[in-house]
C-alpha cells in the first residue's frame, strides 16, 4: 500500500522579526512572501532604485502588508548597515532572523583576463556585504540571546566553475564566513548558515538563458522553504553548516 500523503509542515514564525536584504528581487518577494506567511514581521531592504519597487509588492500582499516594510539602504556601505539595523531595532524592539538575498553575477573571462574592477565589484556585493550585514545584524541578536542568520550563497561556490573566478570566490568565503561566525555566536544561541542554489526559477534568470531547462531549476518558493526551515526551532542544532539546494540543476 503507498504511503499517505503527509501534510506540509508549517513553521510558525510569530513574533519574529526577519531582516531581508535583496528582498524585493525576482527570488526575494517570494521569500518575503513566505516568511509574511509564517507570521513574521519581514523588513526587505535594497538600493535606493531597488527599494522604490516595495509599493506595486505591497499590493498584492493584502492583509500581510501589515507586517511588511521597505528600507533603503545601500549594504556595501558599513554606515549605512549599521543605520538599517538599529533603525529595524528601534521600530520592533529586536531583530530575530537576518535572511542574506544579496549578490550579484558577473563572469566570462578567465583569471588571465580578468579586470580589477570586475573583481572588485563582486566581492563587494557578494561578500563584504555579507560580512557587513552579519557583523551588525548578530549585535541585537547577541543582547536578546537568540537569533538566525543565512546566508544565500552558490553552487559556484563549490564548483569551481571557469570563467567566473571572481564570483565563485566571493561565494565560496561567504561560506567560510558563515562557518566562522557560528563558532563564535555558538554560545549566544545564534545560528549561522548558508544555503547553496543552484540557479533559481526566475524571470530575469530565464529571460538570460533561454534555451535551459527550467523544470530542472529550483522554483523560489521552495528555495523559501529551507530557508524558513533554517530560521525555525526545528533547526536549533544547524549551525555552521552550507546546504546545497540544486534542485535537478
Amino acid at each position: 500500500m503507498a504511503d499517505e500523503q503527509q501534510p506540509m509542515v508549517r513553521y510558525d514564525l510569530s513574533g519574529r522579526v526577519a531582516l531581508i536584504p535583496g528582498g524585493l528581487g525576482g527570488a526575494g518577494q517570494a521569500i518575503s512572501r513566505a516568511f509574511l506567511e509564517s507570521g513574521a514581521v519581514v523588513v526587505a531592504a535594497g538600493r535606493s532604485e531597488h527599494a522604490g519597487n516595495g509599493d506595486p509588492f505591497r499590493e498584492q500582499l493584502g492583509d500581510l502588508a501589515e507586517r511588511f516594510s521597505v528600507y533603503r539602504a545601500d549594504v556595501t556601505d558599513e554606515a549605512e548597515v549599521e543605520s538599517l539595523v538599529w533603525s529595524v531595532v528601534e521600530r520592533h524592539h529586536r531583530l530575530d532572523i537576518l535572511v542574506n538575498l544579496v549578490g550579484g553575477w558577473m563572469a566570462g573571462q578567465p583569471i588571465t583576463g580578468l579586470e580589477y574592477s570586475t573583481w572588485e565589484r563582486m566581492l563587494d556585493i557578494n561578500l563584504n556585504a555579507a560580512f557587513l550585514l552579519a557583523k551588525h545584524a548578530a549585535r541585537p541578536m547577541t543582547q536578546q540571546n537568540w537569533g538566525r542568520i543565512i546566508h544565500v550563497s552558490s553552487r559556484a561556490a563549490r564548483s569551481g566553475r571557469r570563467n567566473a573566478a571572481a564570483y565563485a570566490i566571493a561565494k565560496n568565503a561567504v561560506v567560510t564566513l558563515a562557518e566562522v561566525q557560528a563558532e563564535e555566536l555558538r554560545d549566544a544561541n545564534i545560528t549561522v548558515n548558508a544555503i547553496l542554489p543552484s540557479i533559481i526559477d526566475t524571470p530575469a534568470n530565464r529571460a538570460s538563458m533561454p534555451g535551459s531547462d527550467f523544470s530542472r531549476w529550483p522554483k523560489a518558493e521552495e528555495v523559501a522553504r529551507v530557508l524558513l526551515f533554517l530560521a525555525s526551532e526545528d533547526a536549533k542544532l544547524i549551525s555552521g553548516a552550507s546546504i546545497p539546494v540544486y534542485g535537478r540543476g
